[in-house]
């Protein structure tokens, strides 16, 4: 039984390179044809045979919105299993929604729970792969299996290929108390280091991007240092307000870490990227949302894109493989 590689426009250069890593292991790419209609509705049309064979499409769930990808996703899934393939695994670097993962308020829904109960409506779609969700225990909303994979991963190497064996000069930090196991995990990727800095923060008014922080609490960073890591950046005010606490408390270099570079427009004059750049941090992200290499030269000055391409073949190949295990890639970690 063969194994195609699909994806959906805006993946069409990462699963490219993934598939180049597992081509002389009997993978197969096809292409996906989206017929565009004035309505600006769309057709999906699968421009290889995929009968009975499993398929894993490459899509991002952010372009060219989340609505819309939503829309092309559930369309693509149809298609696929209209041409009869045996099973589909959706690899989904960043999954929109995750959020709104409970009722916080009266009268809302639950979005990461609809999100699931779309996604599962076709019954080829088998399993999910993706990268730091915002909240781990939406996996309990799905009824197939998803995979999860760190952006530590990937995020991890970097500085230890940056800063070598001696990383005492680095403090990792988390912008708030809800994200302290996730930089406490990235600390443990960097090499058994455990302890790590939480910023005390108050949010001023109803906006995600007005925040006020107003302390510290972890190991001294004066004269240090500091990755301030969390699974997403949007507008990015959270990490800006805690840069500038943290210079005050002495910080020497800021590195604002995460997996999803998203850089929505906040309400004012300045982008997401001119604020960012405007805060003189390093911005360091991988590359679950794709952006074009004109986009990634322009801004080259502040912000580092860091390839999925290599943890990505290898989660497909784990997962395609008989007796093969996601958990295989864990190992570094369990090692420290």
């Amino acid at each position: 039984m063969s194994i195609h590689i699909l994806a959906t426009e805006h993946m069409a250069d990462l699963a490219s390179k993934v598939y180049e890593r597992l081509k002389d292991k009997g993978f197969l790419y096809a292409e996906v044809e989206y017929v565009p209609f004035p309505s600006l509705e769309v057709k999906p049309r699968i421009l290889a045979t995929v009968r009975c064979e499993h398929t894993y499409l490459f899509h991002s769930l952010h372009h060219p919105t989340p609505n819309d990808a939503i829309v092309t996703l559930l369309l693509t899934n149809d298609a696929l299993a209209r041409s009869s393939a045996e099973s589909i695994t959706l690899v989904l670097p960043y999954m929109s929604y995750l959020r709104q993962d409970r009722k916080d308020e009266s009268r809302v829904p639950i979005s990461a729970r609809v999100m699931a109960n779309l996604i599962e409506t076709n019954p080829k779609v088998k399993k999910i792969i993706t990268l730091d969700m915002h909240c781990d225990q939406a996996q309990g909303f799905y009824n197939i299996s998803v995979d999860n994979l760190p952006g530590s991963m990937v995020l991890a190497p970097h500085f230890q290929e940056k800063y070598g064996h001696d990383l005492s000069d680095l403090v990792v930090v988390s912008p708030d108390y809800g994200g302290t196991k996730r930089a406490r995990d990235f600390a443990g990727y960097l090499g058994g280091r455990d302890e790590i800095g939480v910023m005390e923060k108050q949010r001023s008014g109803n906006r995600a991007d007005k925040v006020e922080t107003l302390g510290y609490q972890g190991p001294s960073v004066d004269g240090r240092n500091v990755v301030l890591y969390d699974d997403m950046i949007d507008t990015g005010g959270s990490l800006i307000s805690a840069t500038k606490a943290l210079r005050n408390f002495g910080a020497k270099k800021i590195y604002a870490v995460a997996s999803h570079g998203i850089f929505s427009p906040p309400q004012a004059d300045l982008t997401a990227e001119e604020r960012l750049r405007k805060a003189g941090m390093q911005v360091v992200i991988t590359n679950t949302i794709p952006r074009s290499e004109q986009y990634q030269k322009e801004n080259e000055d502040w912000l580092t894109m860091l390839p999925l391409d290599e943890l990505l073949a290898k989660a497909v190949f784990e997962t395609s493989t008989p007796g093969g295990s996601i958990s295989s890639l864990f190992r570094k970690k369990d090692k420290r």
